[in-house]
């Protein structure tokens, strides 16, 4: 019996499957773990479920409503036996409090991630770093998430610059120079640039931290651009903890199952 896991981003779906009692330690490996460009895909699952006998499915989802009812119901219908579960803003309050003024409010995706944190690491005060199409920065105590920040991903800050300007190009995000430094033409000038505002934000959120009379114990960062910034906060001198969790997402959904799912 296995757990599917199902993270619905703006941009990819990703899934995973998990041991019934599978804990944090989990890792997916390539027969248990796939990632695909759309969330649209649902056929993918169709051969899953003919190999697999899947006991509960556990989704986060940001995109609309009607395209992940679309995604629950072909699960439903070829995965029958299954249980549906879908976390919010709200999940498992009573294990993670929010300082959220209206918790539901909350994206899933940064409700999961809070709980894989919580449950990674207990006891500790956490900055989250969530690198997908949008950024986001999210404080965990051992008690609450306090809230956080979030502003546009690196891709999603190269074609908005290229799309509201008349001269300036869509700037790849990928293969670039390995080091934080001044622009000395336009491509690396926008590229720096969007590095810049992710390590400076960053670091706001530390001192803003630090203003609160709090001391973080570590960093996690997530998403697909999590190991190239994960270089360049090193590389600024910070001396806190940066630990690297590809699947948080998924992570936080295998927490939120630990908890009981309410």
């Amino acid at each position: 019996m296995s757990i599917l896991l199902i993270d619905l981003g703006n941009t990819r779906l990703k899934w995973a499957l998990a041991p019934s009692h599978g804990d944090m330690s989990s890792d997916f490996t390539e027969q248990g773990f796939s990632t695909h460009d759309s969330p649209n895909q649902l056929s993918q699952f169709d051969q899953l479920s003919k190999n697999q006998i899947i006991e509960k499915i556990i989704c986060s989802s940001v995109i609309s409503e009607d395209k992940t009812l679309a995604l629950k119901k072909h699960c439903q219908t070829i995965m029958s036996q299954a249980a549906w579960f879908q976390i919010n803003g709200t999940s498992a309050i009573k294990h993670l409090g929010s300082q959220y003024d209206e918790e539901q409010q909350l994206g899933a995706d940064r409700r999961s991630m809070a709980l894989g944190a919580h449950e990674m690491f207990p006891g500790k005060h956490i900055l989250v770093v969530g690198v997908g199409t949008a950024t986001t920065i999210d404080l965990i105590t051992p008690t609450q998430h306090m809230g956080g920040w979030i502003f546009p991903g690196m891709s999603l800050m190269t074609s908005a610059l290229n799309a509201n300007t008349a001269q300036l190009p869509n700037v790849s995000t990928e293969d670039q120079t390995s080091s934080l430094k001044i622009g000395t033409n336009t491509n690396d000038g926008i590229y720096q640039g969007i590095l810049a505002s992710h390590v400076g934000a960053i670091m706001m959120a530390q001192e803003y931290v630090k203003n609160q009379k709090m001391t973080l114990d570590l960093m996690i960062v997530t998403g697909g651009n999590a190991k190239k910034l994960i270089g360049y906060l090193k590389d600024s001198g910070s001396s806190l903890t940066i630990h690297h969790e590809e699947q948080l997402v998924l992570k936080g959904l295998l927490a939120w199952n630990k908890m009981g799912l309410s």
